[in-house]
């Protein structure tokens, strides 16, 4: 929970500069940038939602593995581990890997929630186009106030857990 108010704070700050930008901007600016955050917050919320309960059930059913890559976290290491090898051996996905991957996981890809915030995204724009008030630069610069402040929050975290560490 610690993680989404920190990711939901970065989103707001996100916004907030959004919306002084808008109103400098002046038009239907406000408009466009802050229904495309919106959007783009639905959706968002909407995909991680469905990834979750995909994983929780994967996990409940037993069909999680072990993870193949414990033996390369730096935590966990000891100072035998020095003397393994110093290539060590990585697992390729092969087509038939990522095809039965894919085949696992479009529940998850298609679940209600994540067409419903995707249909009000259209909607959203189709209502913009109606009432000819869409302006296109400014519906994208807010749709990507989500990805761009989920980006700088795992920048600064990692900075801020490099600087801890030193």
């Amino acid at each position: 929970m610690k993680t989404t108010s920190k990711l939901l704070r970065f989103y707001l700050l996100g916004d907030l500069v959004v919306i002084v930008f808008s109103l400098v901007q002046g038009g239907h600016w406000l408009l466009n940038t802050q229904l495309a955050f919106i959007c783009s917050l639905l959706i968002t919320l909407a995909s991680f939602r469905s990834y979750h309960t995909f994983v929780k059930r994967r996990v409940d059913a037993g069909l999680i593995p072990d993870d193949k890559f414990d033996k390369y976290y730096e935590d966990d290491k000891e100072e035998n581990d020095e003397e393994e090898s110093a290539h060590p051996k990585v697992a390729k996905v092969g087509f038939k890997q990522s095809f039965q991957n894919l085949a696992l996981s479009y529940k998850s890809a298609l679940s209600l929630y994540r067409i419903l915030s995707y249909g009000v995204l259209f909607l959203v724009v189709l209502f913009l186009i109606r009432h000819e008030t869409l302006d296109a630069v400014a519906f994208f610069i807010g749709l990507s106030v989500v990805p761009l402040s989920s980006f700088l929050s795992v920048v600064f975290v990692k900075k801020g857990l490099n600087e801890t560490n030193e």
